[in-house]
């Protein structure tokens, strides 16, 4: 049986062997909930957000356990807008009308950027994110951790840090508000 990734305490969590390199996490795997500033059930595969700039990824096949461990701490759960599914829809192999894209940037201009800056994050991104829907792990869903993920298998061990801290920025982007 393969060790778990995510070990669950009482008052923390235990990252083991996170994928992305750069991660605070890889340095100091225990999390002490003070550290669990929210927690997103909605995101796939759920987060939470720690020292209030970094987004974690909690393997889905942990999700019962964790959502004990969110019960038990009595962590702060919201429905934050997903910042990085609005921005990557685009590259979804789907077929969406003038009006969806319309409240799509509607909502990420009311989310802190302009119609300018989510066309240039596009523009950075397309080359890394195009085709990618046809693996990411929902068919209809391609969020913050399929681009990390897309950029690890991309750039295989020298994943950039500044990319990493970027893609953070933008996903944290409303958070807090």
């Amino acid at each position: 049986m393969a060790a778990k990734r995510i070990i669950f305490h009482q008052d923390s969590m235990e990252v083991r062997q996170y994928e992305f390199l750069v991660s605070t996490v890889r340095e100091k795997p225990l999390v002490h909930v003070s550290q669990i500033n929210e927690v997103n059930l909605n995101t796939f595969p759920p987060t939470v957000v720690i020292n209030h700039n970094e987004v974690i990824f909690i393997d889905s096949k942990h999700k019962p356990e964790f959502l004990q461990f969110v019960k038990q701490a009595g962590l702060k759960v919201e429905d934050r807008f997903d910042i990085w599914k609005a921005i990557n829809e685009v590259f979804l192999e789907m077929e969406f009308t003038e009006h969806h894209h319309e409240t799509t940037m509607k909502n990420l201009v009311e989310n802190g950027f302009t119609e300018s800056e989510v066309k240039d994050i596009r523009a950075e991104i397309d080359e890394l994110m195009q085709g990618w829907a046809s693996v990411a792990w929902e068919w209809n869903y391609l969020g913050h951790y399929d681009l990390l993920l897309n950029k690890k298998q991309a750039y295989l061990l020298h994943f950039p840090r500044d990319f990493y801290w970027w893609s953070m920025e933008i996903a944290l982007r409303n958070y807090g508000k």
